[in-house]
């Protein structure tokens, strides 16, 4: 339909671009040639520094277009090699948030980032499995990534009770500090959504943070 129209499609991959490393998960991703513009986060399940978030462009002139200052004769143009990737965002002046990026790819290549991201959606089914096994917790959704959603669902508590039981015990795992999830809202309920992308996350911290959640819905 975008290109039936003349639209651009663009495509917020976050850190579900990267399912694209693994043939187990390639398959989420199909379909992403065909987008104008792809943007995603390095910090997230790269684990580079914070603000290294990234575009991809199939037509990069656009850019130097939009941001470029053609009526600053002081200024190289976009297309001017001396002009660099100032004039490509709205940022004339910035860090090089590239460089811990290509250093990381460097040190690990496709092959070490394939083998994190393979750990990452087994350690999201381990997740799953956890929550399965417990009586107290529900899983909303297949694990198909790297996020296992799911909620507190004690026995006995009534279903109009658990979004504001789920909503307590996000604002309690991030007042106790020994493990962090977010919550969400996910097909009208109240969830937690931890998404494992850290590469130093094991079997051992989802064992912890699944006794951590019990532990808080039960207090």
């Amino acid at each position: 339909m975008a290109r039936d129209h003349g639209a651009w499609l663009h495509v917020d991959g976050a850190f579900g671009l990267f399912a694209t490393l693994s043939p187990r998960s390639s398959h989420l991703t199909r379909g992403i040639e065909r987008a104008d513009s792809i943007a995603a986060d390095a910090h997230k399940w790269l684990n580079v520094p914070y603000e290294s978030g990234f575009a991809l462009i199939r037509e990069p002139q656009r850019l130097g277009s939009a941001f470029g200052m053609p009526g600053a004769a002081y200024l190289p143009g976009p297309q001017d090699p001396g002009g660099g990737y100032g004039l490509y965002g709205p940022e004339s002046s910035r860090r090089a948030r590239a460089l811990p990026i290509w250093a990381t790819l460097a040190a690990y290549g496709r092959d070490g980032y394939r083998a994190m991201v393979e750990r990452h959606l087994d350690l999201a089914r381990y997740l799953a499995r956890r929550v399965d096994e417990a009586d107290d917790l529900e899983r909303l959704a297949d694990v198909p990534l790297c996020i296992a959603c799911f909620r507190v669902r004690p026995p006995g508590v009534p279903e109009s009770e658990l979004d504001d039981l789920n909503r307590r015990v996000g604002a309690a795992l991030l007042a106790d500090g020994r493990v962090f999830a977010g919550t969400t809202v996910y097909d009208g309920r109240v969830a937690l959504r931890p998404a494992i992308v850290n590469w130093r996350t094991t079997e051992a911290d989802i064992d912890l943070f699944v006794r951590v959640v019990r532990e808080l819905a039960a207090a």
